[in-house]
């Protein structure tokens, strides 16, 4: 298997605040280094984990220099640059052409419903005005409520040269499928965004993962990648399986407020919930804490 440029294991950067409500880029940069430094292939900053949705423009550009600050060397960095009008998107596509982003990423656009003809406009104009950086679209219909269907990704991928893979994280393992089996284009990248499919992702040819899980637990899902490559399928379905468990606790309580309740045991400060997230609840965060120590996940110290 050949990767180009966002293969391997990727974590989509949680985003932390200072207790006034800032987004608190020391703590990011810090959270970047963690992650990398623990063998993470790449970073995706603004991402759905990293509360893009939420932030300001200005803060979105803030953060992309500061996970190229913490990146260990050899780490790619993909910036989300979705938006829903032309003057923020080449504001996101200048910032990151112009601060090191290795590749720029987007959603199908939200809210309104769009049909095939406009999302293919949607997609070519956004890699027109990438201006030859490399493109990864971000199948998240979950959110967007407009799903890229094979058929779309063919017609952008005939069109449009520096479109370079697809994350998808449609959650229908028959999606991704079709996505390999349709998709002739070499060196095209397809990456699930499903932390409870790296494995089968990886077993049908796909260039990796880019995963919630592994802004908390960099290492345990960097092994499935170690574990599939030297041929222990054991041992990947095993941390597979680990990871799987910990998608489902996050998902029964509340995603991204658990994933950093996790991280914080690890000696990180998230701060507040930024509106409209809201606060884990005593009983919620203990849960959260008590199936770490079952998987036996807690740091060292406290084990």
């Amino acid at each position: 298997m050949t990767t180009t440029i966002m293969g391997g294991i990727s974590a989509p950067l949680l985003t932390p605040y200072h207790e006034n409500g800032e987004v608190n880029y020391e703590e990011y940069e810090r959270l970047t280094e963690y992650v990398t430094g623990a063998g993470i292939h790449g970073v995706f900053v603004g991402g759905t984990t990293g509360e893009f949705v939420n932030l300001t423009l200005d803060e979105r550009k803030k953060l992309l220099s500061a996970a190229k600050k913490g990146a260990v060397l050899g780490a790619k960095v993909m910036f989300n640059v979705t938006a829903m009008n032309l003057r923020d998107l080449q504001e996101l596509l200048d910032w990151a052409g112009e601060n090191g982003a290795d590749a720029v990423s987007v959603t199908a656009p939200y809210y309104h419903k769009y049909d095939e003809e406009a999302l293919v406009s949607y997609f070519c104009k956004v890699a027109k005005m990438a201006d030859g950086q490399p493109l990864y679209l971000y199948n998240m219909p979950g959110m967007t409520h407009n799903p890229i269907k094979t058929s779309i990704l063919q017609r952008v991928t005939e069109k449009c040269e520096n479109l370079k893979g697809i994350k998808d994280s449609s959650m229908d393992f028959m999606t991704l499928l079709e996505f390999e089996c349709e998709i002739d284009k070499p060196g095209f990248e397809i990456i699930t965004g499903n932390d409870a499919q790296v494995l089968p992702a990886l077993q049908s040819g796909g260039a990796g993962a880019l995963i919630a899980m592994a802004s908390v637990f960099p290492k345990l899902c960097r092994s499935i990648w170690d574990l599939y490559q030297e041929g222990d399928l054991e041992g990947a379905m095993k941390a597979q399986k680990t990871v799987l468990k910990l998608r489902s606790l996050v998902r029964s309580i509340m995603p991204v407020m658990s994933h950093k309740a996790m991280v914080e045991r690890f000696g990180f400060s998230m701060g507040p919930a930024r509106f409209p997230m809201r606060e884990l609840t005593g009983t919620e965060r203990q849960k959260v804490y008590s199936v770490m120590e079952e998987l036996d996940l807690l740091p060292a110290a406290e084990a």
